[in-house]
This record gives structure tokens, C-alpha cells and sequence, in this order.
């Protein structure tokens, strides 16, 4: 999880997150697949899917799949 922190009068009309405004509230998924809470102070987000690292890194490649939030190796 990570939160941004605001400076006064920065979130105005939402919160700004990879070019995109998300409004005040909770929204459960954006386009990266995070949970975010914006207000005007701040911005807190987590993710919705884990890494994994049970994986031959040699041999397979993992891709984060955006539909479903999670990742295909």
C-alpha cells in the first residue's frame, strides 16, 4: 500500500493517479488494479493482486494480466 499526501488545495475536483481523476470516495478498482481512497488531504491506495515468487525466474516470465488483477506466469 502507499498514500500520497496532498498539498492544500492540490485536490480540488479529486485525486490524480497516472493521469486520470478518481473522485473523493472509495473506488475499489482502477485501471492499475488498486484500491484507492481519495480525499482532499490525500490519496491511499493498495493493491488488489500479489506477486508471486514460487517461479523459475529462468524459465517463465510473469505478466500482469489487468482484466483479472492478478498475474500469469
Amino acid at each position: 500500500c502507499w498514500t500520497k499526501i496532498h498539498k492544500p488545495g492540490e485536490a480540488k475536483n479529486g485525486c490524480m493517479l497516472n493521469g486520470k481523476l478518481y473522485p473523493f470516495g472509495l473506488t475499489e478498482r482502477t485501471e492499475d488494479c488498486y484500491r484507492c481512497n481519495c480525499s482532499q488531504t490525500a490519496m491511499e491506495c493498495c493493491s488488489l493482486f500479489f506477486t508471486p515468487v514460487a517461479y523459475d525466474k529462468k524459465k517463465c516470465k510473469v505478466v500482469l494480466n489487468k482484466k483479472r488483477c492478478d498475474y500469469d506466469v
